[in-house]
């Protein structure tokens, strides 16, 4: 329980859910005998040996046998892109939401980087109101960290998970550049009391690097936008929130350079946390050839030295969370000439099985790899209530077999892309029951309702909440 101590308690009940006992599931990766899982209200409520403790009797409410399959908490992306309202074509939240689902994840934070951004309380609101209609999982949202914002920010930190500023430009939004404008943003995040979560790319220095390759293809990618630009942005954000008083989430960390420049951060007690992808622990600049423009994303996917730092600053917890980055573009989209190829790539339909993986390749102990899409992923958002298998924590669960094998093809994938970076891949673990506060959204690998309509307007089923924050924290500016 150590990383929610002198956690304030989140404002507002609540949100409830439903009863559910589960029985018969093996605990992942420690096996053992199996257990009951009561939830109640949508929290959990009990736990024990299958059968035995009259609290985990079923009462006249739903039960699941699991049957022998494994069990986890359910999973918390902290980095996606539903690109909705604005760009619903491309992804949306009824598709997006249940593709998370697909791939074992209840909860989501999600990133606007397309009109309309939510720079004012307005915006914000109309946001949670929109997204409160569509969404199957429960969900964070950032807001955007811009001048713009400044006037109302902790009107929207109310409502916010986050403040996301990109120092970098990318897919829809521009990097900002000017030292004094990004200094006063990180005062801005501090006042309203919400960490700034930061896309971490020193503009000029990828400015300099695009001049040195007028004829780029995806083979240059990682050099235009390469670990220097990495580490001189994660420099100016870490001085930056220091001076300011606030926290700070470095999102998607893709080189050694950054790793190291955190590792010192934390090594100093500066409130420094940082994710990174799947993308970048998986793939390397090496896979250019065989994937071309499809694996291009920003920040890029860099050398298999980056790729082994990644890794090692998982293991040592100077990562604490993986995310997907799911950014997902048609595949016309992605397979233009590279100039004008768009940037990111889908993968949330996968997200436990491209998990499972990295474990089953050897490079993260099965604990390690759990803890940084459920725990200390929540932690890494200051989030409640989510992240174990606990009492007093939310009825998300997920059950599956971590000895099944499937073949990947991202046709039959549920988001919208129907593309995949990972296709033909053989992958293990693909979600059977996935449960939110007590609900089956997911029983025998099956989504529990047809495909929505979107086109047509029928948006679905909903039933996802907002996530559950601690209070603002506002402090005086250092400066």
């Amino acid at each position: 329980m150590s990383y929610f101590e002198g956690t304030p308690v989140p404002r507002g009940p609540h949100p409830g859910g439903a009863d559910l006992l589960v029985t018969g599931a093996i605990p992942w990766p420690h096996g053992g005998a199996p257990v009951s899982v009561s939830i109640r209200g949508g929290r959990i409520d009990a736990i024990g040996p299958a059968g035995s403790d009259p609290l985990l009797e079923a009462g006249g409410r739903e039960v699941v046998d699991a049957g022998g399959l494994s069990i986890i908490p359910g999973l918390i992306d902290v980095h996606v892109h539903f690109r909705d309202p604005g760009l619903t074509r491309k992804e949306g939240w009824v598709r997006g939401s249940r593709g998370a689902v697909h791939g074992g994840v209840t909860s989501v934070v999600e990133v606007q980087n397309n009109t309309p951004l939510s720079t004012t309380v307005e915006a914000m609101k109309q946001r949670l109101s929109y997204v409160a209609q569509r969404s199957l999982v429960d969900y964070g949202l950032l807001a955007n960290l811009l001048p713009a914002s400044l006037p109302e920010l902790p009107g929207i930190a109310e409502d916010a998970t986050g403040l996301k500023l990109f120092l970098g430009g990318s897919t829809g939004m521009g990097g900002q550049e000017d030292p004094e404008t990004i200094a006063g943003l990180f005062v801005g995040a501090a006042h309203a009391g919400r960490m700034a979560v930061t896309h971490c790319e020193h503009e000029a220095t990828l400015d300099e690097n695009a001049a040195r390759y007028p004829e780029p293809t995806i083979h240059e990618h990682h050099l235009i936008r390469n670990d220097v630009a990495e580490d001189r942005s994660i420099e100016q954000a870490i001085d930056c929130a220091e001076r300011a008083g606030a926290g700070l989430h470095v999102y998607h960390i893709t080189s050694a350079l950054g790793v190291e420049r955190v590792r010192r951060a934390k090594a100093a007690g500066l409130d420094v946390v940082a994710s990174t992808c799947f993308h970048y622990a998986l793939l390397t600049s090496e896979d250019a050839g065989r994937l071309g423009n499809r694996m291009r994303v920003n920040p890029a996917i860099k050398t298999p030295d980056d790729q082994a730092a990644i890794l090692e600053g998982l293991r040592d917890g100077t990562i604490e969370a993986l995310s997907s980055d799911h950014a997902p573009h048609p595949v016309e989209f992605k397979d233009r000439a590279y100039p004008k190829a768009a940037s990111g790539m889908p993968s949330i339909d996968l997200y436990w099985p491209l998990c499972l993986e990295l474990v089953r390749r050897g490079v993260l102990t099965p604990e390690r790899l759990l803890d940084s899409v459920t725990v200390d992923a929540a932690a890494s958002m200051r989030l409640s209530d989510k992240g174990r298998l606990a009492v007093g924590y939310d009825g998300d669960l997920v059950l599956f077999d971590p000895g099944v094998e499937v073949e990947v093809v991202a046709a039959e994938l549920p988001s919208t892309a129907k593309w995949s970076a990972y296709e033909g891949m053989t992958l293990a673990g693909f979600p059977q029951v996935v449960v939110r506060r007590g609900e089956v959204l997911l029983r025998d690998g099956q989504l529990m309702e047809e495909e929505p309509d979107v086109d047509g307007g029928e948006c679905g089923r909903a039933g996802g909440k907002p996530l559950r924050l601690e209070a603002p924290r506002p402090v005086a500016s250092r400066t």
